[in-house]
């Protein structure tokens, strides 16, 4: 993992308004309309937050009106495509970091996430289990259920600060040691010598 993405100096929970980030295409593989109907069951029970989505993509239009209809305007920015250092500077900006596509690789910006302290929610698609793992490192909810997202959202936000600590603590320190340079070149190597 790039020494671009590293904690903060103070990566306890930041915000009275609870600040949560996607970074990804808008595409319908990332799950992000299940993602804002989470977040109008969050807008119901009255909980602080607002939700920033980084990317360009071709669902950008759906998704406005998706934010439209469920009335989260004052509750969801789309950022658009940016640079490296704005993700950067608004991931150490942000609470918690959602990742709740129906198909998914391994996912680096999930990595960058932790690496940088960010509370991580993910779905079970594909390589996001392999990012994050549940109730250790972060937490891995069924896809394509907004209610149980909302829920581990909520249940997330009420830990004790000690708890989140430490769930932060165990990612930082996985990401650190199972994906830098030096252990990536080494299993590339494994896996072509013969």
């Amino acid at each position: 993992m790039s020494i671009f993405f590293q904690p903060s100096i103070k990566y306890e929970t930041k915000n009275s308004v609870f600040q949560f980030i996607t970074i990804g295409r808008l595409h319908w593989k990332k799950g992000l309309e299940y993602t804002l109907e989470a977040f109008s069951i969050l807008k119901k029970q009255n909980i602080p937050f607002h939700y920033t989505i980084i990317g360009e993509g071709i669902e950008r239009e759906k998704l406005m009106f998706a934010v439209h209809q469920l009335n989260l305007h004052s509750n969801v920015t789309f950022v658009g495509k940016i640079s490296h250092n704005d993700v950067k500077n608004i991931l150490e900006k942000s609470d918690f970091y959602i990742q709740y596509s129906i198909q998914e690789g391994f996912c680096n910006a999930v990595l960058e996430a932790q690496a940088i302290g960010l509370l991580c929610i993910v779905s079970d698609a594909d390589g996001l289990s392999e990012n994050v793992l549940h109730e250790k490192t972060g937490w891995v909810v069924p896809k394509r259920n907004p209610p149980l997202l909302a829920e581990r959202i909520v249940k997330t936000i009420a830990l004790s600060e000690a708890e989140k600590i430490k769930i932060r603590e165990n990612a930082m320190d996985r990401v650190k040691r199972e994906f830098n340079l030096t252990k990536q070149m080494e299993l590339f190597k494994a896996f072509y010598s013969f």
